[in-house]
């Protein structure tokens, strides 16, 4: 019962995180569209652009976090049992 509850906060937490993420980055795109918009006179991208954009960053940073979030997990919680056992 204890590992099912483990585990399902860990699930909890790699999507949570992921989520985070991915708005981190959408955030970071954003702002660098709209700064290139800014610095030159011109309008360099539409917000049709901008709004594809982010969500094309949007879902890729979840694919990716989503894969590699767990096995940072696993590495973290691994090189952390081995520090417990060599002391």
């Amino acid at each position: 019962m204890v590992a099912a509850e483990t585990k399902d906060k860990r699930a909890r937490f790699v999507f949570f995180s992921s989520i985070a993420t991915s708005i981190v980055l959408v955030s970071l795109f954003l702002l660098g569209a709209f700064l290139t918009n800014v610095s030159r006179g011109e309008v360099v991208y539409t917000q049709v652009d901008m709004a594809a954009g982010s969500i094309f960053v949007f879902v890729l940073s979840m694919i990716i976090s989503l894969s590699l979030l767990p096995k940072i997990m696993d590495w973290l919680e691994e090189r952390k049992k081995g520090e417990a056992v060599s002391k």
